[in-house]
């Protein structure tokens, strides 16, 4: 029998998402069992109680992770008992496997999909956004991308509202062109400006403008695990924004993991 566990995590949310999804690719691949200590309950709750706990538990798991490395680096991560029981040690952020993420697409999103997990929110979200496209309409998620994308590539991806703003007029007009009556979408890490014209402004958590996403009919924003984790898990076309603060729309794509 094989185990492999992930121990120590990287990033924040989606970061982490998309950490655990190639290993645990991996481990399905192999039939290993997929353990990860570092996302305990992350797909299940959404509250400051458990955002303390993930703290203190990923915490006790970094240092837990620097010991294990100080015994196990000569023995390629990996535990041995009774000569039976393989426990492999993971950590990281760099190891992908877009075939295996493709591969075992339907298995993961079952284990990984917001609206299995969050059902209460989903079904909330999920309802008035069906409301609309009954009505005709094309729902596009704008993700306004602040925060920490400042500094993050020199602040290539940092937007001001004028940006976003001719961004949503652009599509407006495309979509138009298309025959399609667009509805847009709001999502931020921070409070969005009256001066970005949307549809709606979401102000709910994380996981709530997830849900968003999930059920847009396109996404658009900057490059981000964001954006790219709500393409994956539903299937939804991602134009990203360029650094110019233009998009092309032949560069629309499904994210593959």
């Amino acid at each position: 029998m094989k185990i492999i566990i992930l121990i120590e995590k990287y990033g924040n949310n989606c970061n982490r998402l998309f950490q655990s999804l190639h290993f645990h690719a991996k481990s399905i691949n192999e039939g290993s069992i997929f353990l990860n200590l570092s996302l305990l309950g992350i797909l299940k709750y959404d509250n400051v109680i458990f955002r303390v706990f993930d703290l203190i538990n990923n915490s006790f798991l970094k240092v837990t992770s620097e010991i294990l490395k100080l015994f196990l680096k000569n023995k390629n991560n990996s535990i041995q008992f009774f000569g039976k029981i393989n426990i492999k040690i993971v950590s990281g952020w760099y190891f992908r496997d877009y075939h295996l993420t493709t591969k075992y697409y339907k298995e993961l999103s079952r284990i990984y999909n917001f609206k299995n997990n969050f059902k209460d929110k989903s079904i909330k979200i999920s309802k008035k956004f069906f409301q609309l496209k009954d009505n005709g309409k094309f729902l596009i998620g704008i993700h306004i991308r602040r925060g920490d994308y400042i500094t993050w590539e020199n602040g290539d991806y940092y937007f001001d509202d004028k940006i976003y703003d001719n961004l949503i007029k652009k599509l407006r007009k495309y979509m138009s062109n298309k025959k399609k009556d667009p509805f847009f979408v709001g999502v931020s890490d921070q409070s969005i400006s009256e001066n970005i014209q949307l549809d709606i402004k979401t102000k709910g958590s994380w996981i709530e403008d997830q849900l968003c996403l999930q059920n847009c009919d396109l996404i658009v924003g900057p490059p981000s695990t964001f954006t790219m984790w709500a393409s994956y898990i539903s299937k939804i076309p991602l134009i990203q924004v360029q650094s110019n603060g233009d998009i092309d729309f032949k560069k629309k794509f499904i994210c593959q993991g």
